[in-house]
């Protein structure tokens, strides 16, 4: 039974590192307010604001749930993490830039 709960608790870890995008940090402190764009793996940039825990700087490699609107909690590599709210995500980095100065 030990052995089952523990390949539950594996696949579930797994199945949410699987569907979580990845992305860089490519504008800090948007606005003066903390405020975030980060380029995902496949091309969007991702409009977040900052609402608590851990600030994200330029070439910092952020994964978590970034496509979903709404409050998100996002991930450093080094495994600290913050809580962001994903404005939205834009083919268009100037668009990320309108959505968070707004």
């Amino acid at each position: 039974m030990n052995k089952a709960i523990t390949l539950f608790i594996l696949l579930v870890t797994y199945s949410a590192l699987a569907l979580a995008d990845e992305g860089e940090v490519v504008k800090e402190d948007v606005c003066g307010l903390g405020n975030t764009i980060i380029e995902t793996t496949d091309g969007w940039y991702i409009a977040a604001e900052h609402y608590s825990g851990v600030y994200l700087y330029e070439g910092d490699i952020v994964s978590g749930d970034m496509k979903t609107y709404g409050m998100q909690e996002l991930t450093r590599n080094d495994g600290e993490s913050g809580d962001f709210y994903i404005e939205d995500w834009e083919m268009f980095i100037g668009d990320a830039f309108e959505e968070l100065c707004n």
